[in-house]
């Protein structure tokens, strides 16, 4: 017959294992893209739960030590997917940072082993009066805990989304092309309507396909309401393997290491900075950059100024490191170093082209802005703002097809050759910034 300390302790057993099974149960809808660990959630949801129901009644031993059984098993689960990453299981190849509701968990199914231990351990003084905590109480606080940080965060795996195809292509020089190409030219007028609006013109001219691929383009804007865990593969195994690692120029290019890369990839972003190592200097001097066209967007206050060459957006090429759209210059004390080309695709393209994405794998990650607030000054584009908390601008206003872009650094840079700027210009992606492989905050 068991002790009142006994039972009480089947109790926390009982409960903490059916807690951990409700949450398993919460993730199945979650990994719905993945069967096969859609199926493990439901053998654990009715596994725990069913365990811990049937217990409640009846301790058996081989009944106790069944639950002991799976619920270490769940706790070993949640230690190598966690740490390790378990690659012949879909959803689980890379290992992933713990989130409140896998946590809670790991720590109930632990607390039913522990109970179901101590169950058969003499007590050293037995006492009659009951525990000031409560089994069915804690245990449902940990559950429903559990479950409030589901349905109000979004899941923390990392989640790999088909890629859209606009039917680019990568010329035999590194360049993404597109067999049509878009030219839109700005109708810069003096009237005062003009100060707060841009009215566009544009003109088609067809190039010759790089491939023998439809010609039909999609133009399928992604922008900030992007899914915020929408990682590659790619992306995901790169994030895992340390990327992205600090750049500097002067070192050899070195992606040993990384994953998420293949050779053909990890050469053509080798190629790429290289190139825009020797290619770029040439704009050092401001007035260069100017006499060729590039004219400033305004946002030297943040301590970097884009210089846009307008004529070079929508020309059907990205990355052609002798015509960067973009040159980023560092401003301190007032002068310009030149340290970045900005490259942006033609708009419209959408973030997750798979041409943009595969052209370096996991090393890249493109950006757009969604949120800055345009106008046209004395003939030139320039950043007035950003959006305010519903969405719209005060001054000027909001491109709503914008350009994907990357950055490639000429100068060192913690956070890798393919970093984002910080804050409201690092823009958004197709993935939260705690995910991100431009970036230096990820957790």
């Amino acid at each position: 017959m068991q002790t009142s300390s006994s039972t009480e302790r089947l109790r926390w057993a009982a409960y903490a294992s059916i807690g951990a099974g409700v949450i398993h149960g919460t993730a199945v809808g979650l990994h719905a893209e993945h069967p096969a660990l859609s199926l493990i959630f439901v053998a654990f949801t009715l596994l725990q739960v069913g365990w811990g129901i049937v217990v409640l009644s009846n301790q058996q031993r081989w009944l106790l030590v069944s639950g002991c059984v799976v619920n270490a098993a769940a706790v070993a689960g949640w230690i190598v997917t966690r740490f390790v990453g378990i690659s012949f299981i879909g959803g689980l190849e890379i290992a992933e940072k713990p989130q409140p509701a896998d946590s809670f968990g790991a720590l109930l199914a632990a607390v039913s082993i522990a109970a179901v231990f101590f169950v058969g351990r003499e007590q050293l003084e037995r006492k009659n009066r009951r525990s000031p905590f409560n089994a069915a109480t804690l245990c449902s606080v940990f559950t429903l805990l559990a479950l409030l940080s589901v349905a109000r965060t979004v899941h923390g795996h990392a989640q790999f989304v088909p890629l859209a195809d606009s039917n680019l292509s990568i010329s035999a020089d590194g360049v993404i092309v597109s067999p049509t190409t878009i030219v839109r030219a700005l109708d810069v007028t003096t009237s005062s309507s003009a100060q707060s609006s841009t009215s566009v013109a544009t003109t088609t001219t067809t190039l010759a396909p790089k491939t023998s691929r439809s010609t039909t383009t999609t133009t399928q804007a992604v922008t900030a309401d992007t899914h915020p865990h929408a990682l590659t593969s790619a992306q995901a195994a790169a994030a895992a393997s340390g990327w992205p690692r600090p750049y500097d120029p002067a070192a050899p290019i070195d992606f040993a290491g990384i994953d998420g890369v293949s050779p053909e990839q990890s050469a053509r972003a080798t190629a790429l900075i290289q190139a825009t190592q020797r290619d770029l200097p040439k704009y050092a001097e401001v007035a260069v950059a100017m006499a060729d066209g590039y004219t400033s967007i305004g946002d030297g206050a943040t301590g970097f100024e884009h210089f846009v060459k307008w004529t070079l957006l929508n020309d059907g090429r990205v990355l052609d490191t002798a015509a960067p759209e973009s040159l980023v210059y560092e401003v301190r004390g007032g002068v310009r170093t030149l340290v970045s080309a900005m490259f942006m695709a033609d708009k419209g393209t959408p973030i997750n082209d798979k041409t943009l994405v595969d052209y370096a794998g996991g090393l890249m990650q493109w950006h757009v802005h969604t949120n800055l607030c345009w106008l046209n000054v004395n003939g030139a584009m320039r950043v007035v703002g950003v959006t305010d908390s519903q969405g719209t601008c005060r001054f000027g206003f909001i491109e709503t097809d914008g350009s994907p872009m990357v950055h490639v650094w000429i100068t060192p840079h913690k956070c890798g050759p393919f970093a984002a700027l910080e804050g409201v210009a690092a823009g958004v992606a197709n993935a939260s910034d705690a995910e991100r492989v431009d970036m230096c905050n990820r957790a």
